[in-house]
């Protein structure tokens, strides 16, 4: 369920006046508040007493807040005409990273969610759903694995594989490359797509710049690309 200030529709349009400094201070609140509930369940709840109003609910309803503010501090990187911004947004994006492997590897409160899958409680569909996915998640990053070596060498094959997804994104959003084409050499991509190409001046006078980046259409180009 969405929370309690998203209720009542029209809701305020989201907006993007985000500073590099306010986007660090965001993420990190976000991830405070995160682990504080996890903290809090675990302190609070014993295995026994775990059910899902008092373990998942609250839970999902962390994950559904964070779903709102996380990818627009993330957006940010792919869009901005601001370096710095666009570098917060990245730091971000690998703090959010590193929580996400944290709390997605902590083995006392997969102890709470396991004891909830076990004592096997009559729930709808949707929330038999979301404790099968939770379980699950647990279990996909390393906690089915003993504790020892095995799983901290895990743990650290998944942050060297987040660190580099999130250089590639770097990378890739950072790019500048590109050829140069003659209309003919064009021929068979969609006019739509060609009529946004920058066009060539001087040397490459009469050809068209075709950047390595992903194409946008001004419509659907995709089925004939």
């Amino acid at each position: 369920m969405a929370p309690a200030r998203y209720h009542s529709p029209p809701q305020a349009p989201p907006t993007f006046t985000a500073t590099p400094s306010s986007v660090i201070e965001d993420t990190k609140k976000i991830i405070e508040r995160a682990r504080n509930l996890e903290d809090s369940l675990v302190k609070n709840i014993k295995p026994a007493d775990a059910t899902f109003a008092n373990v998942l609910l609250p839970m999902a309803h962390d994950e559904n807040d964070m779903g709102l503010d996380v990818p627009t501090l993330g957006f940010y990187q792919s869009v901005s005409a601001n370096k710095a911004l666009r570098d917060a947004s990245r730091e971000a994006d690998q703090l959010f990273s590193d929580y996400g492997i944290d709390s997605a590897m902590r083995e006392d409160v997969f102890k709470l969610v396991d004891a909830v899958s076990k004592a096997g409680e009559r729930l709808d569909s949707e929330s038999e759903r979301y404790l099968e996915k939770a379980r699950k998640g647990y279990i996909k990053y390393g906690l089915g694995i003993p504790a020892g070596p095995k799983r901290d060498r895990f743990k650290e094959i998944k942050q060297r594989l987040s660190e580099i997804s999130i250089k590639f994104s770097k990378t890739l959003n950072e790019e500048n490359g590109g050829l140069w084409f003659t209309p003919e050499e064009l021929a068979g991509v969609p006019q739509d797509l060609v009529s946004g190409f920058k066009k060539g001046e001087d040397d490459h006078a009469g050809k068209l710049w075709v950047t390595f980046k992903y194409p946008v259409c001004r419509r659907r180009c995709s089925s004939t690309l």
